[in-house]
């Protein structure tokens, strides 16, 4: 893969691996890549996503604080588990991504983003802003918000 300058919008650290820095690329379309020694490691829709596949696939792989975002290292949990057989076989993926008392949650497919959907941790609740995704992933959003909820120790779910 040939990723010219004039394709790349940030450039930022990512973390350490074997001693040795990793970059996150964002190309100007969005995409985010770690890249380290030249060879790209993952690739997603958030830094976090990338920076959580990198950790998963590199268990000695140490992250750095997101200063572009500004926030609290993020927390990445994937619920790809409610998607069906069928959408995971076509590369489907959800993740929620948690920073502070914010919470996205994204639809992937191939590591790009089909749909997001924003909420927050307000009181006792997780609180969606708006329902906004293909019909065909509404049990598995059901599931993953369920399962956030219940990760972050929520009452109930709203969605205003």
């Amino acid at each position: 893969m040939n990723i010219t300058p004039d394709q790349i919008d940030i450039v930022e650290e990512g973390g350490m691996l074997d001693g040795q820095p990793t970059k996150l690329i964002r190309l100007k379309g969005g995409f985010w890549m770690a890249i380290h020694k030249g060879k790209v490691l993952a690739g997603g829709s958030h830094p976090a996503i990338v920076k959580h596949s990198v950790s998963k696939m590199y268990p000695n792989f140490q992250p750095t604080m997101c200063k572009s975002e500004g926030f609290e290292e993020a927390i990445v949990d994937q619920h790809s588990h409610f998607l069906s057989d069928d959408l995971r076989k076509s590369g489907h993926d959800i993740y929620s991504i948690q920073t502070n008392n914010q919470v996205e949650f994204q639809i992937t497919k191939n590591n790009l983003r089909v749909a997001s959907v924003s909420g927050s941790i307000q009181n006792d609740a997780l609180v969606i802003n708006e329902l906004q995704f293909p019909k065909e992933f509404a049990k598995a959003m059901a599931g993953a918000t369920t399962e956030k909820a219940l990760d972050c120790k929520m009452k109930k779910i709203e969605v205003k």
